[in-house]
């Protein structure tokens, strides 16, 4: 599919028989000019056929830039190498991506305008012998981002709104890459906290429940951690995650569905409580104020997904994915190399409203991880909660 995208850019930039000539500028306002009408005129068969004669072999270009190209259209004439992408595009469409349209329909848009604004926050649990318990949780990332997609391609730019109003330094990174269809879906995640974070439980004498404040902010933890998720879906055909999560879909009644997969992630988290101050300090052990969570996990899911179609154009879903394999601690570590059972947790729900070629929703997704050995448990998990306005196209 991205060869057939990259293809069709080419195509247009090699157009010297209709932009590139003597005419100039005059050939190619007249060019876009045409753009502009086909689009307008695309649902009108004659005038469908009026452009295919007037252009020729010429014709997939016009529909391509004027994002109206249908690919199942076996009377468009391509070159060799694009046919041979639209015919490898559409084997995997019908192989990967087709729907029982009584429950799932495509949206009949190739293009999409989004804004989202992402809200990112770590949560972590530290529990020591004699139940001394340690709450942290990250200060909350805010990102403003603008993104126009065709298709599987797509460009965004990002904003961090604690830099840009604040002039904060960003601390908090994370890097998101998502791709779904019917069949199945991946995930690659990157996210790294440089020490903007805060203590909300220590022991029995300080709790805390406004993770917008804390009396004591922790500059002595840091994490960095990376992984890559595999989902397959065994209702393919009436369950659509990409209607509630990448808006490429209209799931028209309610479905659900058993999701496997398997996923990896990498955990390295270092904790240096001596830089808490004195007064809580002392609710810890003495002998051991460091600490150094570094380990891979490897592990099968098997979950469930429901798409709840409560009214006309809207949309809920709820999601839970438990996670059982193991994981191996690392050599830099006090366990040193260690395989141990892990067990985590993933989970995530959506609302969808669409109207027309209007989409707007909220989403929330939770990843969660355990580990444990004979001298402490570790918790660490990844929320965000984001609000998307987007226009499809």
């Amino acid at each position: 599919m991205i060869l057939l995208v990259l293809s069709h850019f080419t195509a247009i930039a090699s157009m010297d028989d209709i932009v590139g000539d003597t005419l100039g500028m005059r050939k190619t306002e007249k060019w876009y000019n045409k753009i502009w009408e086909y689009r307008k005129l695309a649902n009108d068969p004659l005038a469908i056929d009026s452009f295919r004669n007037e252009y020729g072999d010429d014709y997939w270009k016009l529909a391509v830039m004027s994002g109206k190209l249908n690919l199942k259209d076996k009377s468009v004439k391509y070159p060799r190498f694009v046919k041979m992408c639209v015919d490898l595009y559409n084997w995997g469409d019908r192989t990967f991506n087709s729907y029982d349209t009584a429950y799932v329909v495509g949206t009949g848009k190739r293009w999409k305008l989004m804004v989202k604004n992402d809200n990112w926050i770590d949560f972590y649990n530290l529990k020591l012998p004699e139940s001394i318990h340690i709450g942290m949780a990250s200060d909350i990332a805010p990102n403003l981002s603008a993104s126009i997609s065709y298709m599987a391609l797509s460009f965004s730019y990002m904003l961090n709104l604690d830099y840009l109003f604040g002039g904060e330094p960003v601390k908090h990174r994370r890097f998101d890459l998502n791709f779904s269809c019917s069949l199945i879906a991946f995930d690659v995640y990157y996210s790294k906290n440089l020490g903007n974070t805060n203590i909300t439980q220590l022991g029995d004498t300080y709790r805390n429940y406004n993770f917008f404040h804390s009396d004591y902010h922790f500059t002595g933890l840091t994490l960095e951690s990376f992984g890559v998720d595999m989902y397959y879906f065994f209702n393919n055909k009436k369950y659509s995650q990409g209607a509630a999560y990448s808006y490429s879909k209209d799931q028209k009644r309610s479905a659900g569905s058993f999701i496997s997969g398997l996923t990896f992630s990498h955990q390295n988290v270092k904790m240096n409580f001596n830089t808490l101050p004195d007064e809580i300090i002392e609710e810890l052990p003495a002998d051991k104020r460091k600490y150094h969570v570094h380990y891979r996990d490897f592990c099968f899911m098997l979950g469930y997904g429901y798409n709840w179609v409560f009214r006309k154009n809207w949309l809920l879903n709820f999601t839970m994915i438990p996670c059982i394999g193991f994981n191996r601690s690392l050599n830099d570590t006090e366990e040193r190399k260690k395989e141990m059972f892990s067990y985590n947790i993933k989970a995530k729900f959506a609302l969808v409203y669409n109207h027309n070629r209007f989409f707007y929703s909220m989403n929330c997704k939770f990843d969660g991880h355990f580990y444990r050995t004979n001298k402490y448990r570790f918790f660490n998990s990844y929320t965000n909660l984001a609000f998307v306005a987007g226009f499809r196209f």
